[in-house]
C-alpha cells in the first residue's frame, strides 16, 4: 500500500482511525522506505515547531511535501508519487531545513520535542488506552504516567506505550524509571528504536551515568531527529 505525507501527517498527530491506525503501522514496520520518510517528517516538523521563524516555513515545506489536500488515504485514491520526484522534493525540504540549522541556536539536551501518542483520537472509543494518550497529549505527565503503568499490568508487550510512558516519566524527572524502559526499546526493532537511544542517553544523563550516556548518544544517526541533542549529551560530558 501507498502513503501520501498527509497520511503520515494524520498517523503523527493521531488523526487516523483505529483500524487506519493499525494497517499503517503494520505497514511501517516491514516498510524501511516508509520508516525514513516518517523519520524525515518528524526531522521537519521538530525543527520548525521549535522556532517561531521556523514556524512561519512550515506551510511552505508542507506545500512542498504534500501538494495532496489533507484527507484520510481511504476515502479518496491518493495520488502516487514517483520515487524520482518524491526525492526531489525532500532534497529541497532539507534545504530549507539545513539553512534554518545553520541560523538558528544550538539545541541542548532537554531542548526536545516529540509526536502527539497516535490513536488518541478514536471515534467513539473511550478505552483506558484512548484516555492516557489524552493525558499524555493534554501534557498531563503525572497522571499519563499512571493511566500507562496501569495498563501494562493488563496489556501485552507495547512498544507505543513503553515509548510513551518513558517520555511520561521523562517529564516527572522520574529518570531511574524511564531509563530502563528507553534501554529496552533502542535495543528492540520497534519503529521507536533510534529515539530511544537519545531518550537512553538522556535519562542516563541527569542520573550522572556519563558512560552510559555517551554510549547511547554516540549511537544516534547524523541527521536523525535528535542527533543535535545527542551531540549536546556528548558535548557537555567531554
Amino acid at each position: 500500500m501507498t502513503y501520501t505525507y498527509s497520511d503520515i501527517d494524520a498517523y503523527l498527530n493521531g488523526e487516523l482511525t483505529a483500524e487506519e491506525q493499525q494497517q499503517f503501522e503494520q505497514e511501517l514496520r516491514s516498510n524501511q522506505q516508509l520508516q525514513e520518510q516518517v523519520n524525515t517528517y518528524r526531522l521537519l516538523n521538530s525543527t520548525v515547531g521549535k522556532h517561531q521563524q521556523a514556524e512561519q516555513t512550515l506551510p511552505q515545506l508542507k506545500q512542498i511535501l504534500d501538494p495532496l489536500t489533507h484527507q484520510y488515504f481511504k476515502k479518496e485514491k491518493a495520488k502516487v508519487f514517483t520515487m524520482k520526484r518524491t526525492m526531489y522534493m525532500l532534497a529541497a525540504a532539507a534545504s530549507i531545513v539545513l539553512i534554518l540549522l545553520v541560523a538558528l541556536p544550538g539545541a541542548s539536551p532537554d531542548d526536545y520535542s516529540f509526536d502527539a501518542m497516535p490513536g488518541a483520537v478514536v471515534r467513539g472509543a473511550e478505552d483506558d488506552k484512548a484516555k492516557a494518550a489524552q493525558l499524555f497529549n493534554n501534557k498531563q505527565y503525572a497522571e499519563a504516567a499512571k493511566a500507562f503503568q496501569q495498563l501494562k499490568t493488563t496489556s501485552p508487550a507495547d512498544a507505543a506505550l513503553d515509548f510513551y510512558l518513558g517520555i511520561s516519566l521523562l517529564k516527572t524527572e522520574q529518570y531511574a524509571e524511564a531509563l530502563p524502559l528507553f534501554e529496552t526499546l533502542a535495543n528492540g526493532t520497534s519503529v521507536y528504536a533510534e529515539d530511544a537511544n537519545f531518550f537512553a542517553a538522556l535519562s542516563a544523563y541527569h542520573l550522572k551515568q556519563n558512560e552510559k550516556a555517551k554510549q547511547y548518544a554516540a549511537k544516534m544517526k547524523d541527521g536523525s531527529r535528535y542527533w543535535k541533542n545527542a551531540k549536546a549529551i556528548i558535548k557537555k560530558l567531554k
